[in-house]
């Protein structure tokens, strides 16, 4: 078979990069913009109880 070339590769690097990017963009959107629409609602880790009663 004949080398790959460089621009197959070159493309492929580009397309992770391009994931990458837009991967963090998507996760620092989410940490700024993902809190519920209802400040008034409380937090799910408010909602669990201190002492939950384990299963026998």
């Amino acid at each position: 078979m004949d080398e790959t070339p460089k621009t197959a590769i070159r493309g492929m690097m580009l397309y992770v990069l391009a994931l990458l990017v837009l991967g963090i963009l998507a996760g620092a959107a989410y940490t700024i913009y993902g809190h519920p629409a209802d400040p008034t609602q409380p937090s799910a880790a408010e909602t669990i109880p201190e002492k939950a009663i384990a299963p026998q």
